[in-house]
């Protein structure tokens, strides 16, 4: 009796290792494939972050370039508003 449950066992476990090694094979790959997934993931949000950090230190520079450009803003002078030059003194009247 116990050398037929052994024979069967036997008999069995030649068709179930070869599935079983497998089967863990297959899932070594599906969880090397799914963490490189989370990686490529994880790259592509941390290229995300740092371009909108970029781009909102580049607008706060533009912010300040104006700020300055205001600061140090002068009124232009038109002709119209610049008094006219007078005429030079030549000769022994000139100081």
């Amino acid at each position: 009796m116990t050398e037929t449950i052994f024979d069967a066992i036997a008999s069995v476990s030649v068709f179930v290792l070869p599935i079983l090694v497998a089967g863990i094979l297959e899932q070594r790959e599906l969880e090397k494939q799914r963490k490189e997934r989370e990686a490529k993931l994880l790259r592509e949000q941390l290229t995300d972050l740092a371009c909108e950090r970029a781009v909102e230190a580049d607008r706060q520079a533009w912010k300040s370039r104006v700020k300055q450009s205001l600061e140090n803003w002068e009124p232009i002078k038109f002709a119209d508003d610049v008094p006219a030059r007078t005429a030079r003194k030549w000769g022994r009247h000139a100081n």
